[in-house]
């Protein structure tokens, strides 16, 4: 009877995850339809991410002067800012503070792009082949959804490893539905956030194999691409990756592996980073480069609070499920008993102290506590957890906690529904928004 119970609301989970996912991809699927419509690239940071890849693409430099004039991505306005305001780097270019691990992701599918335009030209069609435009961001968008269902199943399998598998999906439905990361991945795809949660979550995937299997050189492998793609994708998401480091001291002071092996990981990780050292020293001559000039971070004065409970893009304020499974993590990390899997705690509180120490500690426009896009593995594993442990419990416990999850699902997808459709209901993403203000526009969005 609890087993049909469980599935039953597991079937409950995947029908709002449909729902939630409609939600999510509705306004990119409009623009793309619609010639007219504004790109779905739209947004300062999200241009010059795309800058790397069709400067690099179809002009063969790192020159943004005619990618900028030629973009259809930001107003007028901001391009003229771009190209006078900016100052020049040492090389006399417009500078990108942006990582080059996007365009990585996305060179491929910008290549498909690329090829059909030219095709389409030749069938007499109208479209642009200049690197803009519908017709790129169609396989822009499929790469990212396909990254975003690989990182997905890659937690799945990263969630199998500790519990069954439906408490695998059920965790990770409710973490996923009820937190940031589904924005990011259907609707703001041109960020980096849905790539970053990739590569955290390959980084772990590949750290336990390792861990299972010490020698083999195709786990080290994928281990030092994944820190890699990780580091040169978000640069401050190196913090999380305290327990796949940890994972691979032990393996190497108990001589578990091979030193054949771990060159193969050190010498994998060095040939992606060397992308960006490239990439600064094209742009800026120089191969380290702090490329956030003007920008930094308060130390000493780290608004913790702020950064979590705040209506401005607070994570628990605007993702209380993220609390629910911190408190389950704590739990799963002391019924392992396994000293490396206190990293992830450390990590996250890492993470906490490095995004609420950032002079902008509410990131801009944003849904919910973008920064916070890795903390959603551990928030899966807590919730899991705590899944397993009531299935001891009475049912009114058990229950509780289903009913908890599955309302900050239901709320969160209503969250997201109004920020998606901010020229509907009034909502915003560069200002504090209350519960009231959310609850108000909900209701008058779906009733």
């Amino acid at each position: 009877m609890n087993r049909l119970r469980g599935r039953g609301l597991l079937v409950v989970f995947m029908a709002l995850a449909v729902a939630g996912s409609w939600v999510g991809i509705r306004g990119v699927v409009h623009s793309l339809e619609h010639e007219s419509h504004a790109s779905s690239l739209w947004g300062w940071d999200t241009s010059f991410y795309y800058y790397w890849l069709r400067s690099a693409a179809l002009d063969q430099d790192v020159d943004f002067e005619n990618d900028i004039q030629l973009s259809d991505t930001i107003p007028d306005g901001q391009k003229r800012f771009a190209r006078v305001n900016l100052p020049r780097t040492e090389q006399g270019l417009i500078p990108n503070k942006y990582p080059v691990g996007w365009a990585l992701f996305h060179a491929p599918w910008f290549a498909m792009g690329h090829g059909t335009s030219l095709l389409l030209e030749k069938a007499g069609a109208e479209v642009r082949t200049d690197g803009f435009g519908k017709v790129y961001e169609r396989f822009l968008y499929a790469g990212s959804l396909f990254y975003a269902a690989l990182g997905l199943w890659l937690t799945h399998l990263v969630l199998r490893r500790f519990f069954e598998w439906e408490v695998s999906i059920l965790g990770l439905l409710s973490a996923w539905l009820a937190g940031c990361l589904i924005y990011y991945q259907l609707n703001q795809y041109a960020m980096a956030h849905s790539l970053t949660y990739l590569c955290l979550v390959s980084c772990f995937y590949w750290a336990l194999a390792i861990r299972e299997m010490p020698p083999l050189k195709r786990n080290w492998l994928m281990l030092g691409v994944s820190v890699g793609m990780l580091l040169i994708t978000r640069y401050q998401a190196g913090v999380y990756l305290l327990f796949p480091f940890l994972i691979a001291v032990v393996e190497i002071l108990t001589r578990r592996t091979t030193v054949r092996a771990v060159c193969v990981c050190v010498a994998a990780m060095a040939a992606v980073v060397s992308l960006q050292l490239l990439a600064w020293k094209l742009l800026y001559g120089s191969w380290l480069v702090y490329s956030y000039s003007g920008e930094g971070f308060l130390w000493g004065a780290p608004k913790v609070w702020k950064s979590l409970f705040d209506p401005f893009h607070g994570l628990i304020y605007w993702h209380p499920v993220f609390a629910v499974g911190l408190v389950g993590l704590l739990g799963f990390v002391a019924s392992r008993r396994d000293w490396v899997a206190w990293a992830m705690p450390l990590s996250v509180a890492g993470m906490v102290y490095v995004n609420a120490a950032w002079e902008t500690w509410w990131f801009g426009a944003a849904f919910g506590g973008r920064a916070y896009e890795g903390v959603t593995l551990f928030v899966c594993l807590g919730v899991c957890w705590l899944l397993k442990v009531m299935e001891k419990a009475n049912v009114a416990l058990r229950w509780g906690l289903n009913a908890v999850l599955l309302l900050l699902a239901v709320w969160n997808v209503g969250v997201l529904d109004v920020c998606v459709r901010g020229w509907k209901t009034g909502i915003s993403l560069e200002a504090p928004v209350r519960y009231g203000e959310f609850w108000q526009a909900i209701v008058e969005l779906w009733f």
